[in-house]
């Protein structure tokens, strides 16, 4: 049996912890509002799992962990990392950890609410100290662990494939009224979305329906940490002309968007009306 303690709870650690559960592992859940993290005895797990809503509070957090994990001498415990958060943040957490001998991954995912609950999810990872590849927490709650060679490139990465998500996903949002104009439009979103020889379905089969249906709540990723993941690209890609990019999140950090902040990032299609 092994032990998780998660660091934050919510719908994604909610969903692993149930997937989990049905396999005889023991979870706990650290939440900040209600506990000392000081007063965990963090030796006792063979894996803690941190999954915040950025990096901000993330710096917070693993340097109260770092001080715990020493206090406890935790050198057992395997220290992972699955938010997608700033290179900076990350480098840094593996530089202190590294530092005084402690285990830690560096593991952003994709394939969210539903793939947390069902055990599918995919990791980027690296890890100075272990191979991702043999870590018993990711195998169990992934299809696929892709290893990159050096700390921050996974975040990278991350980042990267999250811009590019989100940026076509904006552009089918704003895409959506002239569909709903045309005369046909079941048909039309029928063909873009079930026939394999039109470039866009993939986003289309995966996002169309829920966008038309307006099921904002069934949220696999909120809108708020869409325009954080977004927000956190543009930064880290400077030096690139990314403008289309740019004037999404421009749209996307309009006072109407707090409405919908806590709703799936399909929400986006709202501020094309």
């Amino acid at each position: 049996m092994h032990n998780v303690l998660f660091i934050g709870k919510g719908v994604i650690t909610s969903s692993i912890a149930s997937y989990l559960t049905g396999k005889e592992w023991c979870l706990d859940y650290y939440e900040r509002s209600s506990t000392d993290l000081r007063t965990i005895n963090i030796s006792e797990y063979n894996f803690v799992v941190s999954c915040l809503p950025d990096a901000a509070i993330a710096k917070g957090i693993w340097n109260e962990l770092l001080d715990c994990a020493l206090t406890w001498k935790a050198y057992n415990t395997q220290f992972i990392e699955i938010s997608t958060l700033t290179c900076e943040i990350i480098t840094n957490i593996n530089k202190i950890f590294c530092k005084e001998k402690f285990s830690f991954i560096e593991a952003p995912f994709t394939g969210s609410k539903s793939g947390a609950l069902n055990g599918s999810l995919i990791y980027f990872a690296y890890s100075e100290s272990t191979s991702p590849e043999t870590n018993e927490f990711l195998k169990a709650t992934s299809s696929r662990i892709y290893n990159f060679n050096g700390i921050s490139g996974a975040t990278q990465f991350k980042l990267f494939y999250n811009l590019w998500g989100l940026s076509c996903l904006g552009l089918m949002s704003q895409m959506l009224p002239l569909l709903n104009a045309l005369p046909e439009k079941e048909l039309a979103a029928e063909i873009v979305s079930s026939n394999d020889d039109f470039w866009m379905g993939a986003i289309a089969r995966q996002k169309l329906s829920q966008s038309l249906s307006a099921n904002y709540e069934d949220v696999h990723c909120k809108l708020k940490y869409a325009i954080k993941d977004i927000r956190y690209a543009l930064d880290e890609f400077s030096g690139n002309k990314l403008d289309l990019s740019e004037c999404l999140l421009a749209i996307l950090d309009s006072e109407h968007t707090l409405a919908y902040e806590n709703s799936d990032f399909t929400s986006m299609r709202e501020f094309f009306r």
